[in-house]
């Protein structure tokens, strides 16, 4: 066991934040330049009418320009590791009580579960009776490149899951996973129906349809594949800036809209330093391996296989429907990035025990101000209803 600083440090961190900034400066192109070119070329356009505008785009670049220069870094205390293998690893962080093995999502790093001590999930677990581990993904190297969800889940995740079991004297392990996360869990606890205990998936999509990509994508099929595989070709992975850009252009105003209200506070004080430290993880995105993108890209988004019962792991199809664990689905009503139509499906499908609905977004149901309360105290109670 080795005691290991997780997240990232000033060395790893490059000096220029990918903030999306050429897809926002396209967008005030496309929309705040482009009315006020023709604002400009108004004769009758008041010239407080300019300046607003004006003010309007300003106020965009000067939000990223001081998110470029904002001397934030993600630090935090290091906490030991468990277990590690290849770029993967799994963190302890102690504490006594319901043993919880966390599979965050693996398009974002896993230190969105231990952001900064005082908005730590990780550490809030560990001192509210928990013993919780988490399955940090790493960045893919040579021996993952080629890797898809099943060999992910036999070479990593199952043994980083026995190690977790043994830590806690070889007993049952209970299950969480977020976003991303929730499929893979499932499928983790499919193969490992001993060893599981309770099982809870937060803001895990399910139901593809409700993307906004689905039909877009199952028409240009070939040509998705196509230029993936040139991307993995190209880099060894596939960028994370692609599927970075693959969220963010879903709703290009509202990133403009966030870098103008960061334009208009105080740059250090609480609530800027948790919008740069959201940003920076945002940003810091992990490269996919080709066959994991594939899946996630053509068999979930396109073929709908989750919902379905088709995604093939190894041979294999999950049928969550013969999950023996009793399973807690949650799902925000705000969530803008896996939508309650298509998270909510997972609860019929499963047999949920329990459906909680939090007035939350997708990062709420980790970071929310009333996280704690609303979200993980009920979480808690769930996984301790079959203690005793």
């Amino acid at each position: 066991m080795t005691d290991s600083g997780y997240g990232v440090q000033d060395d790893t961190h490059p000096d220029f934040r990918w903030d999306g900034a050429a897809l926002i400066l396209r967008h005030l192109r496309e929309t705040a330049l482009a009315r006020l070119e023709s604002m400009v070329a108004d004769p009758d356009t008041q010239l407080d009418a300019l300046g607003a505008q004006a003010g309007e785009i300003e106020s965009v670049l000067d939000g990223l320009a001081r998110y470029q220069r904002h001397p934030y870094r993600h630090t935090v205390p290091g906490v030991p590791t468990l277990w590690t293998r290849g770029s993967t690893r799994l963190m302890d962080y102690g504490g006594s009580g319901i043993p919880l093995f966390v599979v965050p999502s693996m398009i974002n790093r896993a230190f969105v579960m231990d952001l900064t001590l005082r908005s730590s999930r990780m550490r809030w677990l560990a001192r509210n009776g928990f013993r919780p581990f988490l399955f940090d993904w790493g960045d893919p190297g040579p021996r993952e490149a080629h890797f898809d969800i099943a060999r992910y889940l036999e070479r990593r995740l199952r043994p980083a899951f026995a190690a977790a079991r043994r830590a806690c004297g070889g007993g049952a392990v209970h299950l969480a996973g977020y976003c991303m996360g929730g499929p893979i869990a499932l499928a983790l606890a499919a193969l490992e129906s001993e060893g599981t205990g309770r099982i809870v998936t937060l803001g895990a999509p399910w139901d593809f349809r409700h993307f906004p990509e689905h039909e877009r994508f199952r028409e240009t099929r070939k040509a998705l594949e196509a230029s993936l595989m040139t991307m993995a070709a190209f880099y060894g992975t596939i960028p994370p800036q692609v599927v970075q850009s693959f969220f963010a252009m879903r709703d290009l105003e509202s990133g403009a809209r966030k870098f103008r209200r960061f334009a208009s506070g105080d740059p250090m004080d609480a609530a800027a330093r948790r919008f740069v430290a959201v940003e920076d993880w945002l940003n810091d995105g992990i490269g996919m391996p080709l066959p994991v993108t594939l899946e996630c890209f053509t068999e979930w988004l396109v073929d709908n296989a989750l919902l379905h019962g088709t995604w093939d792991i190894g041979g294999q199809t999950l049928d969550v429907g013969k999950i023996r664990s009793p399973v807690m689905v949650v799902a925000g009503t705000k969530d803008a990035v896996v939508a309650p139509a298509s998270a909510l499906p997972l609860a019929s499908d499963v047999g949920a025990a329990r459906l909680l609905q939090p007035e939350t977004g997708h990062l709420g149901l980790v970071l929310g101000e009333k996280a704690d309360s609303n979200i993980w105290t009920p979480v808690r109670e769930f996984l301790s209803e079959g203690d005793g």
